[in-house]
């Protein structure tokens, strides 16, 4: 699978990855953090190819929780944070990319055409303008590194 997308709420799971689908990419859909945990401790678990699609605002755990558990195992690992809430950004657990809900298709668009040549070609920020295709501004997110080692 290309994106993992966790959201609590099934409608907006499933139109995130009707979206990430009809541009092309495979989605796997998680109903919660826990069930995401749950799946990267079996046997059957892979990785996403390309990110982990995340909301904030959940239940017993928030996407940025999420975002430092699995980077306990996994430090690389790409997320894209998805919220209706950007004031709860943190910055100290930087994501690759920031959307605010609701999505637009042509923000995810360039997102994952970024993700895709990072993929082939390797980290390289600049080149793809990883810190202007996405709404990080409304997050108050100034200073990013990205994850992957490329700035």
């Amino acid at each position: 699978m290309d994106i993992h997308v966790v959201d609590d709420e099934t409608i907006v799971r499933t139109l995130i990855a009707e979206m990430v689908s009809g541009l092309g990419y495979q989605p796997m859909e998680f109903s919660s953090p826990e069930h995401y945990l749950k799946y990267t401790n079996s046997i059957d678990y892979t990785p996403p190819k390309m990110a982990i699609l995340s909301d904030v605002m959940m239940p017993a755990m928030s996407g940025y929780e999420l975002m430092y558990t699995i980077r306990k195992r996994y430090p690389h690992q790409r997320f894209i944070i998805c919220t209706g809430t950007p004031e709860q950004a943190t910055p100290e657990n930087f994501a690759c990319f920031y959307l605010v809900k609701p999505l637009r298709l042509e923000n995810l668009k360039r997102i994952l055409q970024a993700i895709s040549l990072c993929n082939r070609d390797g980290p390289h920020p600049d080149t793809y303008k990883c810190t202007s295709i996405d709404d990080r501004c409304q997050f108050g997110i100034n200073e990013w590194k990205c994850p992957r080692g490329g700035c």
